[in-house]
């Protein structure tokens, strides 16, 4: 399902339907998931329908834009660099597009919302919380429910660190696909024993997948400069 599409289609997946149907000088959309659905009528003669994973922070009304993968904890050795696989939640938008205009008309997912709290309650932060597996090799999990994050951690320390958790924020966040696999790449740079800096990898896990379309950029604020990584200053454990 995920891809480009024209003006007139209907796909299903499941108990998941999207279809756009044209009505005279108008087009239709409609999204069932489930008992819910979404309708929405679009004035235009021509363009392009999107169908992208996004960055799993819209939902619902974008509570956060910090994401926290929680994980079985993992005794690094200091000086070393590891590589391991987890799993993430995927949420899914529709965008139209017309010339270089793109427009978000909907986004919806497949897999509960869950929030936790990283950090002490006067200064932390609210992030969507997920718990996930370790994988030593990438899985290859339902593209509508889960992606694969191949995560590398620099432990840059002198000392063993045990690591359990990884936060990121959305800036920076990118997302591939294909017809069988969504996924991003990190990196995960600990500096201090509770210290560390995450970031993304602008590169897609395998060979001939596409890169899906940023939420994050429309809400970006003009003029003020992001930084391309977080620090998680509240412990890795």
């Amino acid at each position: 399902m995920y891809g480009r599409y024209g003006y007139q289609f209907c796909v299903e997946k499941g108990d998941l339907k999207v279809c756009f149907s044209k009505d005279e000088d108008f087009i239709r959309y409609y999204r069932g998931l489930g008992d819910k659905t979404v309708e929405r009528i679009v004035a235009s003669d021509s363009g392009t329908v999107y169908i992208n994973p996004v960055e799993p922070l819209n939902l619902p009304d974008e509570v956060t834009r910090y994401l926290e993968i929680r994980f079985e904890p993992i005794l690094i050795e200091p000086e070393t660099v590891r590589k391991i696989y987890l799993t993430f939640p995927i949420e899914i938008g529709v965008f139209l597009g017309k010339s270089d205009a793109i427009q978000l008309i909907d986004v919806f997912s497949r897999m509960p919302q869950k929030y936790s709290l990283y950090g002490p309650t006067d200064t932390g932060v609210i992030t969507r919380y997920y718990w996930s597996a370790v994988y030593l090799h990438r899985p290859l999990p339902d593209p509508w429910y889960e992606g694969v994050l191949e995560l590398t951690i620099h432990n840059t320390t002198k000392g063993w660190v045990e690591v359990s958790r990884a936060v990121f924020e959305n800036y920076g966040m990118k997302i591939y696909f294909d017809e069988e696999l969504v996924s991003m790449k990190g990196n995960m740079q600990i500096i201090k024993q509770t210290i560390a800096e995450t970031s993304f990898v602008d590169k897609p896990l395998r060979e001939g997948m596409q890169k899906s379309l940023e939420l994050y950029y429309s809400r970006k604020i003009p003029g003020v400069e992001r930084a391309v990584y977080y620090t998680m200053e509240e412990g890795v454990s």
